[in-house]
């Protein structure tokens, strides 16, 4: 008789175990779809409790898994379906929730301006009701009765139901202003809703971000005829203590391109890739980092990080993105750029998202080993260090033309692999590129792009906006055709340390995906007039949340300065009772969109904070589409 190796499915369950433990939430839902035996093993709590432990422990679905200790399969295969939707460009609904004149989508919640009144939406718990902050009575409160109708508003930050925003145009200083629009358990609660009312000085940059108790901002000063710098102010928002601090000169760049701040455990992380000093950074480029803490005047750590070697190729400047995430799986500040490249001085330039992590607050605020993150002052002039602003960063220079280092596979993801076919990219400019970002735990680019469509009538193409994703996945650990070596065997380690031993992470490979455009060509006229309401789709606004794509397009019928703001949800959880099903067919195009008047609030409340019925409620403007 012939003996036929031993199978997963017939293996012990604890060398199961062992096995399936090992792997990611990927690789464990691929697992499960092998057979009926395989899929009623992987379905155990006990097996999907050490996956959400290695990788998904400081996702939404992980940390709500671990809070109720059940759910932990759920978790993993909701993470996986929201993934998959990303990476192949397949939403699972797209609706219009509202219209307004600006908006913030953020931890789920969207807060828009619509005429008078600001309101939030919880969007991730598809809610029928939203908070309304009434501003007609909120200004006149504020800065007196007669302001109301000249002040402008701009919304700045929104965090755990705190908003802050920006009144301008009514006196001759701007208010900074800080609301605690949470949720009251009832009515006799006692709890400030006015958090902070500043002065802040006219035309000039704000940057705000905070959390339920810490709140920081930051302003732009011109110093000179061509130099500038960061004032930082933290205050404790329950006690008003203050942290003041003036980013020391090094610190320059543009927002969101080569300068960004970002929150992370009530610290303030700023990453900039441009200097002002008069250092040259001869061969390589650098990371320059700061942290500032709460309650530490004026002393945050800095440090740098290697970025790349100028021989590397030029870099077209109006694609680079810079920003400060969280990797889900270690829950560490990562830095995430985006960089479109002359690789090698080549012809083509193309894009490619790279990572690097940030010493978390307890280790930028203690003395490291040397080599670990190691802070320096990064200037070589002595004349630099009598400025008080440097002078608590002053420890150890490093050399501008440090050894350059190696990038694993896993820190940086090109948008093509290296050979592909041209004629498959199907690349858009920058004009028509309206919105352009990165999902970090699944490897996917994500754009939103303009792809006009010719009229049959030869008059100007129609816009229509359409989604595209390019993502990657990681190959078999097997090189089975033989790429580097013989076939059969793993791939080898590209990477040792400096004991001599591999670098772990260093034999993975991957491969990509291919590249996505949804809706398809195809696609039901309604779809597209959904998506794209006008013949010129205006200026476009959108905010990506890893589950859902949020942006702000033209639309006729609505008030002076107002767009549609239409949802694109990768996430099947995300449920609005008001969509149809565009599968059926059945269900005629929607009309154009005209002005619904906001449903009215139950009941007023001295704080000028109401509850009302949702507009999206009364505007019913959706489709499921699968």
């Amino acid at each position: 008789m012939t003996a036929f190796p031993p199978r997963l499915d017939s293996l012990p369950f604890d060398v199961f175990y062992q096995i399936a433990t090992s792997l990611d939430d990927r690789d464990l839902i691929h697992l499960s779809r092998t057979n009926r035996s395989l899929h009623a093993s992987t379905t155990s709590d006990l097996i999907a409790r050490k996956t959400v432990e290695n990788v998904l422990l400081h996702s939404k679905e992980g940390q709500a898994a671990v809070a109720a200790q059940a759910g932990f399969r759920k978790a993993v295969g909701h993470r996986f379906d929201i993934h998959e939707a990303v990476a192949t460009a397949s939403p699972y609904s797209v609706s219009v929730l509202a219209y307004g004149t600006d908006f913030l989508y953020r931890q789920g919640v969207l807060c828009y301006r619509v005429r008078q009144e600001i309101r939030l939406l919880d969007v991730h718990g598809a809610a029928r009701q939203e908070r309304v902050l009434n501003l007609q009575e909120v200004i006149p409160r504020l800065l007196g009765p007669e302001s109301a109708a000249e002040t402008q508003v701009s919304l700045l930050h929104y965090n755990d139901g705190i908003l802050v925003f920006r009144l301008h145009g009514a006196a001759p200083d701007d208010s900074l202003v800080v609301i605690d629009l949470e949720r009251r358990a009832d009515n006799n609660t006692k709890r400030r809703r006015l958090l902070l009312h500043r002065r802040v000085p006219p035309s000039i940059p704000i940057v705000v971000r905070h959390s339920r108790s810490y709140l920081w901002y930051g302003m732009f000063t011109v110093m000179g005829s061509s130099e500038g710098v960061w004032s930082i102010l933290g205050v404790n928002l329950a006690t008003m203590d203050k942290t003041e601090c003036a980013l020391p000169r090094f610190i320059a760049g543009d927002l969101g391109q080569t300068l960004c701040f970002e929150m992370y455990q009530d610290h303030l992380y700023a990453v900039s890739t441009q200097i002002q000093l008069d250092v040259e950074e001869d061969f390589s480029s650098f990371y320059h980092w700061i942290c500032l803490t709460p309650g530490h005047q004026g002393r945050p750590w800095h440090g740098r990080l290697w970025r790349r070697e100028h021989r590397e190729g030029p870099i077209n400047e109006m694609w680079t993105d810079l920003s400060v995430r969280t990797d889900e799986a270690t829950g560490r500040p990562v830095i995430l750029e985006c960089r479109r490249e002359w690789r090698d001085g080549k012809s083509e330039n193309h894009r490619t998202y790279y990572t690097q992590s940030l010493p978390s607050p307890s280790e930028a605020l203690a003395s490291l080993p040397q080599g670990f993150f190691t802070a320096s002052s990064d200037t070589s002039d002595s004349d630099n260090f009598d400025d008080p602003l440097l002078k608590p960063f002053a420890v150890t220079p490093q050399p501008n033309d440090q050894r350059p280092e190696k990038r694993l596979r896993r820190h940086y993801h090109p948008e093509y692999d290296p050979g592909s076919n041209p004629a498959k990219r199907h690349d858009f400019i920058a004009a028509r590129t309206k919105h352009r970002g990165y999902h970090l735990a699944g490897a996917t680019f994500v754009d939103l792009v303009n792809d006009p469509v010719p009229q049959a009538d030869g008059v100007r193409p129609r816009d229509r906006l359409r989604l595209r994703t390019i993502s990657r996945k990681r190959r078999c650990p097997v090189d089975e055709v033989g790429e580097e070596g013989p076939p059969g065997l793993l791939f080898r380690p590209t990477q040792t340390n400096a004991t001599g031993l591999p670098v772990d992470g260093s034999e993975e490979r991957y491969s990509s995906r291919g590249m996505h455009l949804w809706p398809a060509d195809d696609a039901p006229a309604a779809l597209h007039q959904l998506l794209c309401p006008n013949p010129n789709a205006g200026s476009v606004r959108a905010v990506y949340d890893d589950r859902s794509l949020l942006y702000s397009v033209s639309c006729e019928g609505l008030p002076p300065d107002h767009q549609a703001l239409t949802l694109i949800s990768f996430d099947p959880s995300i449920r609005f009772p008001t969509l149809t099903s565009l599968r059926t067919l059945q269900t005629p195009p929607f009309g154009p969109l005209c002005a619904v008047d906001p449903p009215r609030p139950s009941q007023s409340t001295s704080s000028g904070v109401h509850e009302a019925p949702a507009l999206y409620l009364a505007l019913r403007r959706g489709y499921w589409l699968r």
